[in-house]
């Protein structure tokens, strides 16, 4: 999904997807959480299934930060 007037490229099934399993966990304050707790020190998000989500870190250097802040989920 690509953001209205920016120039990111399209998130793949499993970017989406890992974004939303910490959407899900996290609530409201979701991106937050993933800029303030996890990005700065470059933690892995870990569902509570078990599953490590290596793709929001790859988001993150990929696309930096300021995606976030323009990103909606479908």
């Amino acid at each position: 999904m690509k953001l209205a007037n920016q120039k990111y490229r399209d998130l793949t099934a499993g970017e989406l997807e890992a974004v939303q399993l910490f959407a899900a966990e996290f609530g409201r304050t979701w991106k937050d959480r993933l800029a303030f707790d996890y990005w700065p020190v470059a933690r892995i998000y870990v569902t509570r299934n078990g599953r490590h989500c290596h793709e929001l870190h790859k988001l993150r250097n990929d696309l930096g930060p300021r995606w976030l802040t323009g990103f909606k989920l479908p």
